[in-house]
């Protein structure tokens, strides 16, 4: 079973939202204004005791203009990395650097991974549950078929990634040349 809590997971999102926080000023009571939750759920979200569910995750990050990945899986500590996120939001993406190609190829890596925590977490919430309402067992069938298809596609796009670094090194890098079709 996967361990939600671990240090190296790559779930950034406490420190990430007292960062964000902090970063515009807010005190935990003013951010909770601004996404209708109360401190209390501010203070547990950044303390870790607590996890937001999707939707107010999804405000979250949409009042702070930044992508839900970089709110829960990239370190905004660092100095420029906030401004680096609202980049990503604003542009789709922003060129990672050099090896675009292995940047991507993490990321994808990265999203398989939370995804497998979504299962992973579902699971653990419906194990001991025995009986359950008929859209209940339907709404559970369809999770499982759409983990099952998240899983086929991230699986493919992880490979193809691969194979087109390996066929392509020199891909995605920057090598500070202009082709200008001539």
């Amino acid at each position: 079973m996967m361990d939600f809590v671990k240090k190296d997971s790559g779930f950034c999102f406490a420190e990430n939202l007292r960062s964000l926080r902090k970063h515009k000023k807010w005190s935990q009571e003013e951010l909770a204004d601004k996404v209708g939750l109360n401190r209390g759920n501010i203070a547990s979200y950044e303390n870790g005791t607590a996890e937001p569910k999707i939707c107010n995750l999804v405000k979250i990050a949409h009042l702070f203009n930044i992508p839900v990945f970089s709110l829960t899986h990239s370190s905004l500590k660092e100095e420029g990395a906030i401004e680096l996120a609202i980049n990503n939001q604003e542009n789709g993406f922003s060129r990672p650097g050099p090896d675009m190609l292995g940047h991507f190829l993490k990321e994808a890596e990265d999203f398989q991974q939370a995804i497998k925590g979504l299962h992973c977490l579902f699971r653990l919430k419906t194990k001991n549950v025995t009986e359950l309402p008929d859209e209940a067992l339907f709404l559970k069938e369809q999770f499982e078929q759409l983990y099952s298809l998240s899983e086929q596609l991230m699986s493919s796009h992880i490979e193809l990634l691969a194979v087109v670094k390996e066929k392509c090194p020199t891909h995605g890098q920057s090598n500070g040349t202009e082709h200008n079709g001539g």
